[in-house]
């Protein structure tokens, strides 16, 4: 028993090292020094018989039959965490890493996170804030918030609601520039927006005659909802902002709605996971989480 233990454990750190390329990204990543990663490896390709690395002092690849030995190991481990599950207790264990864009991890995420953490002190919960997109294997995350048309990538997901977006400006700068009431008008306007929208300065709306395309001039860009709301209030220009982030600026009349009829399109929201045989239960219970909570929010 022991000795398939052993191999287990090695297994583990193997599958790591195959996925981030690096002993000493795998040993951060498991809490392992880099020599107790590299003395695992050693033992795993002692019992195999084969070399399944090859390793220079500049880099580190799978040789042919470590690439195999990589395919078939994953799902192996995935099937005995699987089994471990099924027959221990209900209490969630283990280490639990969410990756979310930092706007909605701080409005919402972080206090469901913590909330969820709270039912489940077996677990670890490790919330990350990142507005890029991030490779979710290279970085051990276990569940990732989503928004938008999905990429084809890879990975399972389930979506969580929709979030709606609105027009806005705050009244000091429509004093200043006038209320604009159909898009034509929008052009002589600024707009507020995200650094990394695809559409440059062209503002994507959908109205009752369906979908349209207008030039509105960039002001300010910013990575960040909550600066982006701080430039709007601030009167930098008009923008479209997510409803519900904007609920206490609209009822403090720091913004108003413009143009109502006119919307951006609704942003889907989703908790993807990497593609894997078995999803674990800490992410599937979190997934379950998530959803009710955000079901009282969007």
């Amino acid at each position: 028993m022991g000795e398939i233990l052993d191999v287990l454990a090695a297994m583990k750190v193997f599958v790591r090292v195959a996925e981030l390329g690096s002993l000493s990204a795998a040993g951060r990543d498991l809490k392992l020094s880099q020599p107790a990663v590299s003395q695992k490896v050693n033992a795993l390709e002692q019992h195999l018989g084969v070399r399944l690395v090859n390793r220079t002092t500049r880099q580190l690849s799978l040789t042919e039959a470590g690439q195999t030995y990589y395919s078939r190991a994953k799902p192996v481990l995935a099937a005995v965490i699987e089994a471990a599950e099924l027959v221990a207790s209900s209490e969630l264990t283990g280490h639990l890493r969410i990756q979310a864009p930092t706007g909605f991890g701080q409005m919402y995420l972080a206090d469901i996170a913590i909330a969820f953490q709270l039912k489940h002190p077996g677990l670890t919960t490790e919330l990350m804030l990142d507005d890029r997109y991030v490779d979710l294997t290279e970085q051990a995350v276990d569940l990732a918030i989503r928004f938008g048309t999905l990429r084809s990538s890879g990975l399972i997901a389930r979506r969580l609601g929709t979030l709606r977006r609105i027009l806005v400006a705050a009244p000091d700068y429509l004093d200043q520039h006038g209320i604009p009431e159909t898009p034509e008008e929008l052009s002589t306007h600024r707009q507020v927006r995200f650094s990394w929208a695809a559409t440059d300065d062209t503002m994507p709306l959908i109205g009752p005659a369906g979908s349209l395309l207008v030039v509105v001039e960039t002001s300010f860009l910013a990575n960040n909802t909550f600066v982006l709301t701080k430039a709007l209030v601030g009167g930098l220009g008009l923008g479209g902002a997510q409803l519900p982030q904007i609920q206490d600026e609209l009822a403090a009349g720091k913004l108003v709605q413009i143009m109502p009829v006119y919307q951006y399109a609704p942003l889907d929201v989703h908790a993807v996971f990497p593609m894997s045989q078995y999803v674990p239960a800490k992410v599937r219970g979190f997934t379950d989480h998530l959803k009710s909570a955000l079901a009282k929010i969007i």
